[in-house]
């Protein structure tokens, strides 16, 4: 019962995937049909008491009960199951649409296994004359299950990326918004703030500066000192540029990272601002820090996600198209060969199988890295 509650939850991320009208998937009931001989091919979703046809061929049916359904017994097994006549099986034999309308006779179906191993559905064939599939072409019915839930699973990993890229552009805005506030009000924030006098000695400061002082200098920040000494090495020409503009009337600004070896690295934005007194004459430099390692993590965070986004959209426009190419040319000779293709063709279909399978496990682990990233993001 556990199990099957997690196939329903694994099917739900598949129903609102809009297959019905898609070429591809089309094409994939198409070639179901072609290959089996038979007049009916449907790609399904096996709900508990539901059983969608979201792709058909030679039926307009959209949904049946479950419980009447060849399919249920599909999902069973990993294997294709294969009915010839079925009303010489007495699972089906009383079947309403065995014995009545549209009198089914012949059945084969392939489940569609998620890479997760949850049979969700099946590509499936139907005939209303009893007949039987040689391996070869029971071989081809699985493989065409295989390739429609592999795009199945793209398209699902395709809308999840564009819902985190929107995600992404949203904590874009809040970030930047944050930006205009944060550097609004900062005067007001608790950030590290000294006041210079025009020499560069210490006036004023408050707490935050002082304990910063006191933990990285393991000094007192005393009124006199100058400020150059507590300065790092490599922001002295950055602090005495941004002073030297400040001391003339202009508002500097400057921004860096300093590694503070056991305190770890720290990310800031410095600020110089002219202090004037009520005559307006220029009587210090308004000296604030601030610390903004956290946004600068999540910043570098959203930078390796796009390029992971990039790396995506990179395989999906051009790496894919080479073995979907080489699928669609083995199908058409395999065909002309009225399915008795030598075994090198179904080889080579084979690869070109294999070979896509893996560029979708790429995209698809890439997606669940970008979600995994993503999340830490916001708990950061």
């Amino acid at each position: 019962m556990i199990n099957d509650d997690i196939r329903l939850l694994a099917l739900e991320r598949f129903k609102s995937l809009d297959v019905a009208t898609d070429s591809e998937f089309q094409e994939f009931v198409q070639m179901a049909s072609s290959v089996c001989n038979a007049p009916i091919a449907l790609l399904t979703l096996v709900e508990e008491e539901v059983q969608w046809l979201k792709v058909t061929k030679g039926t307009d049916v959209k949904q049946m009960p479950t419980k009447t359904s060849f399919c249920r017994y599909t999902i069973q097994s990993d294997e294709v199951l294969v009915v010839p006549d079925a009303r010489e099986d007495e699972r089906f034999a009383n079947s309403p649409i065995v014995a009545g309308e549209p009198h089914v006779r012949f059945y084969a179906g392939t489940p569609l296994i998620t890479r997760e191993g949850q049979r969700i559905g099946t590509l499936c064939v139907i005939d209303v004359e009893p007949h039987t599939l040689t391996e070869n072409q029971q071989m081809m019915l699985k493989m065409l299950g295989q390739q429609a839930i592999g795009v199945m699973d793209f398209r699902i990993s395709v809308e999840l990326l564009e819902a985190r890229k929107l995600e992404v552009e949203h904590q874009r805005e809040i970030i930047k918004k944050a930006q205009m506030t944060q550097r609004s009000f900062f005067e007001s924030a608790p950030n590290f703030h000294v006041l210079l006098g025009k020499s560069g000695e210490v006036l004023d400061f408050n707490k935050v500066a002082c304990d910063f002082i006191k933990k990285v200098h393991g000094a007192e920040l005393e009124r006199g000192s100058m400020m150059l000494k507590f300065i790092a090495p490599e922001f002295v020409n950055k602090f005495i540029r941004g002073f030297n503009l400040a001391v003339t009337g202009e508002q500097a600004f400057e921004e860096g990272s300093t590694d503070y070896g056991s305190h770890g690295i720290i990310y800031w934005e410095a600020s110089f601002e002219t202090a004037r007194d009520a005559n307006n004459e220029i009587v210090g430099i308004s000296y604030i820090i601030r610390d903004v390692t956290d946004r600068k993590t999540r910043e570098h965070k959203i930078l390796d996600q796009n390029q992971s986004l990039l790396k995506i959209a990179h395989l999906q426009a051009h790496e894919f198209r080479a073995p979907l190419t080489t699928i669609t040319g083995m199908m058409d000779l395999i065909r002309a060969e009225d399915y008795q293709a030598p075994k090198e063709y179904f080889e080579l279909l084979e690869n070109a199988v294999k070979n896509l399978d893996g560029k979708i496990r790429e995209v698809v682990d890439n997606v669940d890295n970008i979600v995994l990233e993503g999340t830490e993001v916001y708990k950061a």
